[in-house]
């Protein structure tokens, strides 16, 4: 995939740079009420409605929102024209963009947010972070047909989800429903940056997404067979404080790192209801904060639906 720095595609502007307690709040259906977009990674950003003054000129509509500070790299469109607070940059496209190119940009913006852990920003980097160029973006996101065709194709999986989500009967802890297996520490195996070779497969570390999961490649020779998983496989993060609990459904075989478990049904189940049963876990995330790890009792204790 080419990948090409923002600056290439968008205009990076800071934003108007107003004080949300100098200006008068308003109830969202106030004829005269602007959108406030902060640091948040909430709410499309929008924090409050303010009274519209025309002193201040507002970010221009069609443009993407990007928190510098804060909530780091949240990144939404913004339909309408708004002010915004401190570190708060919009992006305007130098080319003509659609709605939905501008989202899938959103999207590509927001995976970078990993880069910026421990305090840092993206203040004076954001120009230079790299995303698909415009030749990359798929066909489906640039063709509105072939959108409507994919939104269609996936409507029954949806539902299927959905009807499952009623069908529960009766509340089992994790274990009871999943054999739990650990996956390999990191010095048991030679970690490849790249998939350079055959025989490579992708090394799961944790991760709040699963585009971001993969630590790198390892030789399917130099594990146990019992330690590769094929896709369709539930696993969930048991480490970091940015990434635990989160839980995913591979999607091509792979290898666990010892931060990630394996969770293998002990009865038969599709992929509607690992996915739903990947939302449940991942519900659980707030049970662990302060230091507190999804590891061993404590995940296999969770208590979750029981989907006939």
């Amino acid at each position: 995939m080419t990948l090409v720095p923002v600056q290439e595609l968008f205009d990076v502007c800071y934003g108007v740079n107003l004080d949300l307690n100098k200006l008068e709040e308003v109830e969202s259906e106030n004829e005269n009420a602007i959108r406030y977009v902060g640091r948040s990674e909430k709410n499309n950003g929008i924090t409050a409605f303010v009274l519209k003054n025309n002193q201040y000129t507002p970010n221009p509509a069609m443009t993407i929102s990007v928190a510098g500070g804060g909530s780091v790299m949240s990144s939404f469109l913004q339909e309408k024209e708004y002010y915004s607070g401190r570190d708060l940059f919009y992006l305007k496209p130098k080319i003509e963009m659609t709605k939905e190119v501008l989202l899938f940009y959103c999207t590509a913006l927001r995976m970078n947010k990993f880069k910026f852990s421990y305090g840092r920003q993206a203040n004076k980097s954001l120009e230079t972070i790299l995303v698909p160029s415009f030749a990359e973006i798929p066909d489906f996101v640039k063709n509105e047909d072939k959108l409507k065709k994919k939104e269609i194709e996936i409507k029954p999986l949806v539902e299927s989800i959905k009807n499952r989500h009623d069908m529960y009967k009766g509340i089992k802890r994790l274990d009871q429903i999943f054999e739990l297996i650990n996956g390999v520490s990191s010095n048991q195996v030679v970690v490849q940056p790249e998939r350079i070779t055959k025989g490579l497969i992708p090394y799961i570390r944790p991760s709040k997404w699963q585009s971001t999961s993969y630590a790198g490649f390892v030789h399917r020779k130099s594990v146990k067979k019992e330690k590769i998983f094929p896709a369709g496989t539930l696993y969930v993060s048991t480490d970091g404080a940015g990434s635990h609990t989160y839980s995913y459904v591979s999607i091509e075989e792979f290898i666990p790192n010892s931060n990630v478990v394996v969770l293998i049904p002990k009865q038969e189940m599709n992929l509607e209801t690992k996915l739903l049963y990947a939302a449940y876990i991942t519900a659980n995330r707030f049970k662990f904060s302060y230091g507190r790890k999804p590891k061993g009792e404590r995940l296999a204790e969770l208590r979750l639906p029981v989907i006939k």
